[in-house]
C-alpha cells in the first residue's frame, strides 16, 4: 500500500483542496473543478449496477446514482458520507488503474459494468486498493492522528485501559467521522490500516 499512500502525498502537494487541513475532503469539487470529470446523474445506477458511482470507460466522467447526488443536499449525513467515499474509491481508479481498461471491453456502460466485475481477474485486488486510496484520502493519517491524541488524553484520565475496550474504540470512530465526511466504520479500518488502534 506504500505506493497509495505516496500518490495520495503527491496529490495533496499538487492540489490544494486535497491538503490534510481541508477535512472533510471536497471530493465533488476535486472532480469537476480540478480535475474537469463529468459528475454524470444516472437513474437506478445503484439498483442496476449495485454501485452509487462509477468512473466513465474513458476516464472523461463519473457516473453517479441519481436519486443519491439529488439527495445530497438534503438527504441524512450518512447517505452524503457513502456517496463521498464512493466518489473517492473512483477517483482511485482514475488515478491507479487507467492503464487496466480496454476499449472492447467498453462499448456500453453494461459492457463496461460486466468487465467491472472482473476487472480482468484483478478485482480483488483493484477494488481493494480502491478502498484503501479513498480511505487514506478522505481521512488523513495526520489528522487522524491528532483527533486520536486528544481522544487518548481524555479517556487514559477516566479509563486507564480504554485501548483494549472495543466499545471506546467505536465511540472514538462514531465522534472522529464528521470531520472528515465519512462513516464510523471508514474510521475503524483507519484505525486498523494506519495501526492507531488496531481491532482486538
Amino acid at each position: 500500500m506504500e505506493y497509495i499512500w505516496q500518490k495520495i502525498e503527491e496529490l495533496r502537494a499538487q492540489y490544494e483542496i486535497l491538503r490534510e487541513d481541508r477535512t472533510p475532503i471536497d471530493v465533488f469539487q476535486f472532480l469537476e473543478i480540478d480535475l474537469g470529470l463529468d459528475p454524470i446523474p444516472f437513474d437506478d445506477l445503484l439498483i442496476k449496477y449495485r454501485v452509487e458511482a462509477a468512473i466513465m470507460a474513458d476516464f472523461t466522467g463519473i457516473y453517479l446514482d441519481a436519486e443519491q447526488y439529488n439527495l445530497m443536499e438534503k438527504g441524512p449525513a450518512w447517505r452524503l458520507n457513502r456517496l463521498r467515499f464512493s466518489v473517492a474509491h473512483e477517483l482511485a481508479h482514475y488515478f491507479l488503474h487507467r492503464d487496466l481498461p480496454q476499449p472492447q471491453n467498453f462499448s456500453s456502460l453494461p459492457d463496461f459494468a460486466r468487465w467491472n466485475a472482473s476487472y480482468g481477474g484483478k478485482k480483488y485486488t483493484v477494488e481493494q486498493e480502491a478502498n484503501e486510496f479513498a480511505g487514506r484520502l478522505l481521512v488523513p493519517e495526520n489528522r487522524l492522528q491528532t483527533y486520536f491524541d486528544e481522544f487518548s488524553r481524555d479517556a487514559g484520565r477516566i479509563i486507564p485501559h480504554f485501548m483494549e475496550s472495543s466499545e471506546m474504540r467505536s465511540q472514538f470512530a462514531e465522534r472522529a467521522a464528521p470531520h472528515f465526511g465519512v462513516n464510523a466504520v471508514v474510521v475503524a479500518v483507519r484505525l486498523d490500516r494506519d495501526l492507531l488502534w488496531p481491532a482486538s
